[in-house]
């Protein structure tokens, strides 16, 4: 089913942290399950860098990307629960971002987008809830980039939130995941076509965006699956500079087939967002940030993420614990690494359930 789409900050026009504002706002959502007489059992999703707001069914009757999480007795139980999912701000699966038409030239933003972090998705997603009628989340759940965003939802609304599920993502972004992103940025920027973000009445930057793509693959998996699903593997007919091993191939293909659905400016927009995530912006300093947070919080780590490694999970926990915050922390190995709470149902089936509802093992 097709993602619905509500428009908010129609009469005030939402500030930025950064400086600047946007009017109007067009998000995209889904929502599965139902909201109960008392209201009090709706859980927010938050999606990862390059989601949308589709984790169950997607248009067409396609899987969504938490498919195998979602459904009657599952993990993310419809059942029992209400849950809503929203594209990002800043994202190009029906949310407003660079390639929305600017309502002040008629023509996609483009290169005058503003600079855009998680607190400002996060304001997007409370004016949803409010439109819709939720009065209250029981949780708010979300795995990488989302994970960050469920961390300021408790920050920035501590009455609003009764849970927070973090999965696989820490309070900061390391310096090494910064220096991934900045290569993923620079293969888009110095692609032919960019013209500055200016791109859409022309070719787009394809070709960078596609390399983006594959070195960003290569931190979300491991080498022990890498191994496995490849080891040193060749096409029978592969270019000695091109695919000549399977696992170059693979990064190929999912190079390509990221073209089909996701925008250049987003994905250097969101990266930035990520690269920039700091949960005391907007207060004095972190102490005084975290020491909002009321609701009870899950964080698991996978001891093999490369992405978000577990001595930055762990420097969150020590982090969360010194600021009084109610915290449950689970860790363990998986060969998907990073991607593994897309996948991994078995390893976070229990956790998801038990974070929902604030509980521990």
């Amino acid at each position: 089913m097709a993602a619905k789409t509500r428009i908010l900050f129609q009469q005030e026009p939402l500030q930025l942290a950064f400086g600047g504002a946007l009017s109007p706002i067009e998000t995209a959502y889904q929502t599965y399950g139902e909201l109960n007489a008392e209201k009090n059992n709706a859980v927010l999703i938050c999606h990862a860098l390059t989601g949308d707001a589709e984790p169950y069914f997607s248009e067409n009757g396609q899987n969504g990307w938490w498919q195998s999480f979602m459904g009657d007795g599952l993990a993310l139980d419809t059942s029992r629960y209400f849950f809503i999912c929203a594209n990002v701000l800043g994202g190009c699966k029906g949310s407003t971002g660079p390639a929305s038409l600017n309502p002040a030239s008629g023509k996609p933003y483009g290169s005058q987008f503003p600079n855009i972090v998680v607190q400002d998705i996060v304001k997007v997603q409370k004016a949803l809830l409010d439109s819709l009628g939720v009065p209250h989340l029981r949780a708010v759940i979300g795995g990488s980039f989302g994970g960050m965003q469920a961390t300021q939802w408790a920050i920035d609304y501590p009455d609003f939130v009764d849970n927070v599920v973090n999965l696989c993502s820490s309070l900061f972004f390391s310096a090494e995941a910064i220096g991934f992103n900045h290569v993923m940025r620079q293969a888009v920027i110095n692609d032919p076509n960019f013209n500055g973000g200016d791109y859409y009445e022309g070719t787009p930057p394809d070709q960078g965006l596609s390399i983006a793509r594959m070195l960003g693959m290569l931190t979300y998996r491991t080498d022990i699956q890498l191994a496995k699903a490849f080891g040193r593997a060749t096409k029978s007919q592969g270019n000695i500079w091109g695919d000549y091993f399977q696992v170059e191939s693979y990064l190929s293909y999912q190079g390509q087939k990221f073209l089909e659905r996701f925008d250049a400016n987003s994905y250097l927009h969101l990266l930035r967002a990520l690269d920039m995530y700091d949960p005391s912006l907007g207060y004095a300093d972190l102490k005084t940030a975290l020491s909002r947070i009321r609701a009870n919080y899950t964080l698991v780590s996978v001891t093999t993420d490369q992405l978000f490694k577990s001595v930055d999970l762990h420097k969150s926990k020590q982090l969360l614990e010194q600021h009084g915050v109610k915290l449950n922390f689970y860790e363990f190995p998986s060969d998907y690494g990073h991607d593994a709470f897309l996948v991994d149902y078995d390893a976070f089936d229990r956790k998801i359930r038990l974070g929902l509802e604030g509980l521990a093992e």
